[in-house]
């Protein structure tokens, strides 16, 4: 039965050999100071020459300078006893608070994202292709439990891969000791009579990970022996059917219109997908556009959950925050709002038939019987049978309205109602094949106008009060 010290020198020598990593060329490690970590590069110091191994240790100045100060003079004197070179990567003060803010994924989300992106740079930078991290199975079971119960995708349940291709980088990733136990790899350190530094912030149930491995993951080991084992079971298995899904995917975009402004596909085929693949597909739709922020899994069920269960054929929009997607009958298109570029067109196809129609930015549209409401001389009623081809939408720059004093353009009335420009496009119009029907600028403090044509007693009959409110909370951001 070989030691500790030979199990895991050898399962480090056996993951290089079997995934062809070429040791005569340089590879980056990444070095936070402590025991997996420490123990990752110890294997690699007696598998490669000292200048092969470009040793990088980020600071991300979440703890005490004091604190921070020590690690890093041990960490220098550990690298120093192995022959190697320390790059310190420092991020800076605040960085990681001010990504967390903007990212709004947390503090541990924002240093991981910080973390990654400057041991990138730092291999770009010096040429290097194969960048080693110390994930161990510890951090494989922690993963998987945490996106088990975040409600993570087939895919994500994959969790650590051992090999990962970072494209834009021209890098590869590589865990040369997710096959180690945390408890392995701190004694292989201690077998070689050196010191790795504590984080501090290990010892902190404030983290959901250190919830985890100080709560969770003891209880699952004192029950399930064979649990790391079975973890790297699981997730290969989650890997291979991820892929498999991934490709199914792929072939269903197909389907799919892709331009730079929106992305529009067919209400009906969505609904005619296997639900295995609805989720995925709605994921790869809305990050198409959307990459560098978060998508949150609710999001994404709530747009499943619309296009599956909204019935009718009138247009219909759901939005939370900058993301819209926008449904006339089976027509879908999602896209992300940038700044005043706010739009919207939605075909009635019943304009006489109650309802509330959500056009986003929290305007809300309102079809009721002229009949069962009292008259209001500021609402707008109209025979609704003279409508052909009745829409609602945003103002365009060219849109006019003949009133009684005779025809203007729609931008200069609001402007007369002194609604800035910047609103202009919040304020829905009515319009059919005739032109202008009707402007609903009184959300914003202006007048609603009715088209001459559709006042009486040129309308043969009133049958329904048209009107537009804002409502009254923001709408959800995801």
């Amino acid at each position: 039965m070989p030691t500790i010290d030979a199990a895991v020198w050898e399962k480090v020598d056996s993951f290089l050999s079997e995934h062809h990593i070429d040791r005569h060329e340089r590879i980056g490690v990444a070095f936070s100071g402590g025991s997996d970590s420490l123990a990752l590069l110890l294997a690699l110091a007696q598998l490669y020459e000292p200048h092969r191994l470009h040793v990088m240790y980020v600071q991300h100045h979440l703890r005490p300078d004091s604190e921070l100060e020590a690690e890093t003079a041990l960490n220098r004197e550990n690298c120093r006893k192995l022959g190697v070179v320390l790059h310190v990567l420092d991020l800076g003060k605040g960085s990681v608070v001010q990504a967390s803010a903007s990212r709004k994924g947390g503090i541990e989300e924002a240093a991981r994202h910080l973390r990654y992106e400057a041991l990138y740079t730092e291999c770009s930078r010096a040429g290097i292709s194969c960048l080693a991290t110390a994930h161990n199975a510890d951090d494989r079971l922690e993963t998987l439990l945490m996106r088990l119960f975040q409600g993570a995708s087939i895919a994500a349940l994959e969790g650590v891969r051992v090999l990962r291709t970072i494209d834009e980088c021209n890098l590869t990733l590589i865990r040369p000791v997710l096959g180690c136990t945390h408890e392995e790899l701190s004694n292989f350190v201690k077998q070689h009579d050196m010191v790795w530094s504590e984080d501090s912030s290990n010892s902190e149930d404030a983290y959901l990970r250190n919830t985890i491995r100080h709560t969770i993951t003891p209880a699952i080991l004192s029950v399930f022996g064979g649990a790391y084992e079975a973890v790297a079971l699981m997730t290969k298995r989650f890997g291979e059917t991820g892929h498999l899904l991934d490709s199914l995917v792929e072939n269903c975009l197909k389907a799919v219109t892709f331009s730079a402004d929106r992305i529009v596909f067919s209400r009906s085929w969505f609904n005619s997908l296997s639900p295995a693949l609805r989720d995925l597909v709605l994921f790869r739709i809305v990050s198409y556009h959307d990459e560098a922020n978060r998508i949150k899994n609710s999001f994404i069920q709530r747009l499943r959950l619309a296009l599956e269960m909204h019935r009718g054929d009138d247009g219909w929009i759901l939005e939370s925050g900058i993301r819209r997607l926008q449904v006339n009958r089976d027509v879908c298109s999602y896209y992300v709002m940038r700044g005043s570029d706010w739009q919207f067109c939605l075909a009635l196809a019943n304009p006489g038939e109650p309802q509330t129609l959500e056009l986003g930015n929290n305007v809300l549209f309102s079809i009721r019987l002229y009949e069962e409401h009292p008259a209001d001389p500021t609402l707008l009623a109209l025979d609704e049978s003279m409508l052909q081809g009745a829409v609602l939408r945003s103002v365009q720059p060219c849109d006019e309205i003949a009133l009684e004093g005779g025809t203007v353009k729609v931008t200069k009335l609001l402007s007369s109602y002194k609604i800035p420009k910047h609103l202009h496009s919040s304020v829905p119009v009515l319009a059919d094949r005739s032109g202008i029907v009707a402007v609903f600028a009184r959300l914003h403090g202006g007048r609603d106008r009715l088209a001459k044509r559709f006042k009486a007693p040129l309308a043969r009959r009133l049958t329904n009060i048209y009107s537009s409110t804002i409502r009254n909370h923001c709408s959800e951001i995801e």
